[in-house]
């Protein structure tokens, strides 16, 4: 597949299309998780206080001073037991802006990208609170919910679409308003935002979509390069496999294909991305 043809290079945009409940999708079980979290908040809660709030949420002293490492990204499947608008509005969002998302990236990069993006976000907020000397904890999915439209922003900013079901607008102008509308509510209601949160989300979208980044494929590199050191140390033989028959290439191009189409490129392993190098070099010499 040419970087040409790839789904995320084309200005198309055929939008969000009818809703497909599938329970394998990521952004599904993401909510599920999600919704599972908040009834556990619900039941632990005592006084207006939740035991699983204070296990999971992200603040500036249990990451520096107690090594809490796990919060940058726990935090994000917390929201607010006194007001479920806050988990309805993020996982609304996170679903349809997912079902952009998951075409142009594959179920697995999505889920890299939703966790790296709350984690960005995260660590945001604690900056900026540590910097401004606030103790405050941050929860809720907002960040990586920021990110995951933002990407899609940017993909397609001027696609039109239906807002509230009442009138069209383009997707930058979206996205404006739903950046902005967390600050009218605070101004108007007094409920505390973290904005850092939202702000650095949006910002890992942006250098996401300028940087190209494959996270999944980052990772996998990484794990191979371990998974070489450790085959090294055992003095493991380390042999160069037959090359593959017409018919056996062929085989494995066409699962390789649907792959591709099922779950994005970025799903691809080391492995398969040789097989596909090593048919273009076939069809090279054949056309030779």
């Amino acid at each position: 597949m040419g970087i040409e043809n790839r789904e995320y290079l084309r200005d198309e945009y055929d939008g969000p299309g009818p809703m497909r409940f599938s329970a394998s999708s990521v952004q599904v079980k993401l909510i599920i998780v999600t919704v599972a979290v908040f009834i556990l908040q619900l039941l632990t809660t005592r006084n207006g206080d939740s035991v699983v709030t204070r296990w999971l949420d992200l603040s500036g002293p249990d990451l520096y001073q107690r090594g809490q490492v796990w919060r940058l990204l726990t935090y994000a499947f917390c929201h607010s037991v006194n007001d479920p608008f806050h988990l309805i509005f993020n996982m609304m969002t996170l679903y349809f802006a997912a079902e952009t998302l998951q075409r142009l990236l594959g179920q697995k990069e999505l889920l890299w990208f939703y966790c790296c993006s709350a984690m960005f976000a995260g660590m945001s907020a604690v900056v900026v609170y540590t910097v401004m000397d606030r103790n405050a904890a941050v929860i809720g999915a907002s960040g990586a919910v920021c990110a995951m439209f933002g990407v899609v922003t940017m993909h397609y900013p001027r696609q039109r679409v239906m807002l509230m079901g009442l009138f069209q607008m383009e997707m930058r102008w979206v996205l404006a308003v739903f950046m902005l509308l967390p600050v009218l509510m605070e101004l108007l209601s007094g409920t505390r935002v973290s904005h850092a949160a939202h702000f650095g989300g949006l910002l890992f979208g942006y250098l996401y979509f300028k940087s190209h980044m494959q996270l999944s494929r980052w990772w996998d590199n990484f794990a191979g390069r371990i998974a070489m050191k450790r085959r090294n140390k055992g003095k493991l033989k380390i042999f160069a496999p037959p090359a593959a028959t017409d018919s056996n290439l062929n085989a494995q191009m066409d699962a390789i294909l649907d792959k591709i189409n099922r779950e994005g490129e970025a799903s691809l392993t080391q492995r398969e991305r040789n097989v596909l190098i090593q048919a273009g070099n076939k069809l090279r010499k054949e056309r030779g």
